[in-house]
């Protein structure tokens, strides 16, 4: 009896898994430059290799629109560092400082945080 119910259990738990991952929901790519990529794919209507602000807020922010109005904005013009209005690979392949939903200034991607301030030296012994 208890093998069955330890063996229902693993099924059980083993089939939900595999529901999850069958999702209708796209896993997005931990690597910035392949989601970066993915976006462009998805959201760039005119096929122009860049996306208008238009395209971007059509995007994973325009949920975050809804509930803070011009988030859009100003998520796309502090990605938009040559200010040509347009994001390209490159500028959408920047993480932003403080990782997802953060917001913050941008920083490459790749690029390790600031190390911690050293600890003040303790005073020499008399």
């Amino acid at each position: 009896m208890k093998k069955t119910l330890i063996l229902g259990a693993f099924a059980l738990l083993t089939a939900s898994f595999a529901i999850s991952a069958d999702g209708d929901k796209a896993k997005k790519p931990a690597d910035p430059a392949a989601r970066a990529k993915m976006m462009l794919e998805k959201l760039d209507t005119d096929k122009n290799g860049t996306l208008s602000k238009e395209e971007f807020a059509a995007g994973p922010v325009a949920e975050r629109e809804k509930e803070k109005p011009g988030s859009a904005d100003k998520a796309f013009a502090s990605r938009d560092t040559n200010k040509d209005d347009q994001l390209d690979l490159a500028e959408l392949s920047v993480v932003p400082e403080g990782g997802k939903g953060k917001g913050g200034k941008p920083k490459p991607a790749g690029d390790a945080p600031a190390p911690a301030p050293a600890a003040p030296a303790a005073p020499a012994a008399n």
